[in-house]
């Protein structure tokens, strides 16, 4: 408990230190995660990974970082939560109900509801509340860099046949053998949640002036992406390298030097051997597909015992052992269902799409609509939201910008037409 107080005293000093640039608390809480896996967070605030305030250490910066801005500066903050009344009420129902649920059940479920769910809304909250252009491009950026980072180091990984970092902390989980594992992850918390990283910030690269620089993290990405051995994260890659290429905003010539350049990329990838695990996967899935097909059979067959209330966060897990299943429910819109109730799962995922598709496609950083797509997918595409890691964070660190983007667009096109600007990005979204 002491070095817990240690860590949540360091980060009150660097909340207040930066109490004006609250974007730049943002950007190293994701940092935290990336450098971080969740199975390592012990490692700075002293708690295991079974206590009930073992929160990574990312979640104690971001609850102290917004405890700072509503003691110091909450009005922005405020403004922000009315102008959004409708959604605030619905996520703010899928946090008392999934804290209210784990509780009585006594599954220890706190980690996972800190970790996955407040921290990142209130990040998520700041990011609307103070990202203006310059801030959101930081963000962006700084996605961007962890991702490349990261793809370094599993591509390093890969060669040296090691985890390198953390050895002993990612041998606490029962999928992983030292001996035996070829599926690289960085210091993220599985090869899944990985390539859901380098998928996202695939996206984001829309948004590059460079051309250069697009292609060179394309073609960084798609190769990380190969040694995660990920399926859905290597279609996913290949759907936007496709329209890296085709695009319309992008010249013939430059889509014809992309496409070529990317050709053989894929040559040199495909030589280089990178590929064997991924090729080997789609050949023979080991059981993954029909493991997924018997977890949705039974979630059909038990969905009307979970309608209206679950049985905690994270018993989902327990539930598909006592059913005879050999993984999880491999989908964390049916694991959250079962853990929280299907209707309160249901207002949780669908505020992330109506965030989505109402304030997606009128911001003006491309890529960051796109970004949020494919973190919707893949998210429920295994069970990423299931167990602590960077996932909860980066959704809505994205959603945050979709929303933020949506809010400048709105402030600048009101002081070119000479209305009355805003006087502050919260205020200038109408709900």
């Amino acid at each position: 408990m002491v070095t817990l107080a240690l860590w949540v005293a360091a980060c009150l000093v660097l909340a207040w230190v930066l109490k004006r640039r609250p974007v730049w608390l943002v950007a190293i809480a994701f940092l935290l995660w990336m450098a971080l896996p969740a199975v390592a967070g012990y490692r700075l605030n002293g708690v295991g990974v079974r206590s009930p305030i073992g929160f990574h250490p990312a979640t104690w910066l971001v609850i102290v970082a917004f405890v700072v801005q509503m003691l110091w500066n909450p009005l922005p903050l405020l403004r922000t939560v009315s102008r959004h009344p409708y959604l605030g009420l619905v996520v703010g129902l899928f946090v008392f109900g999934a804290g209210i649920t784990s509780v009585l059940s006594d599954t220890g479920g706190a980690r996972l509801l800190a970790d996955q769910i407040v921290a990142p809304l209130l990040l998520a909250l700041l990011v609307v509340t103070h990202a203006d252009r310059a801030g959101q491009l930081l963000l962006r950026n700084v996605v961007l860099v962890a991702a490349a980072a990261q793809s370094v180091l599993s591509l390093v990984q890969t060669a040296l046949g090691s985890i390198i970092f953390f050895a002993d902390d990612f041998a606490t989980n029962t999928w992983f053998n030292p001996a035996r594992f070829d599926r690289w992850m960085g210091t993220t918390d599985s090869p899944l949640i990985l390539s859901l990283l380098l998928c996202a910030a695939a996206a984001l690269t829309l948004g590059l002036r460079s051309n250069a620089a697009r292609f060179s993290l394309l073609v960084l990405f798609s190769a990380s992406t190969l040694v995660t051995q990920s399926r859905l994260g290597g279609f996913v890659m290949l759907a936007v390298l496709v329209l890296a290429v085709f695009r319309t905003r992008t010249s013939v010539w430059t889509r014809l030097l992309t496409a070529g350049g990317l050709v053989l990329a894929v040559i040199w990838l495909d030589s280089s051997g990178l590929a064997g695990g991924l090729l080997s996967r789609l050949q023979n899935d080991t059981g993954s597909s029909q493991a997924r097909e018997r977890a949705a059979r039974f979630f059909l067959g038990e969905w009307s015992d979970v309608f209206l209330s679950g049985h905690g966060l994270t018993a989902s897990y327990q539930v598909a052992r006592d059913a005879g299943l050999q993984t999880s429910i491999e989908s964390s819109v049916l694991m959250y269902a079962i853990d929280v109730g299907l209707i309160l799962a249901a207002l949780y995922f669908g505020a992330q799409a109506v965030i989505l598709l109402r304030y997606g496609l009128r911001g003006w950083l491309e890529g960051v609509f796109l970004s949020g797509v494919i973190l919707l997918v893949l998210q429920n595409g295994s069970s990423a939201l299931a167990f602590a890691n960077l996932t909860g964070t980066l959704t809505w660190v994205v959603l945050g910008l979709v929303m933020a983007g949506y809010s400048t667009r709105r402030r600048e096109q009101a002081q070119r037409s000479g209305a009355p600007a805003a006087t502050s990005l919260a205020t200038s979204v109408s709900s």
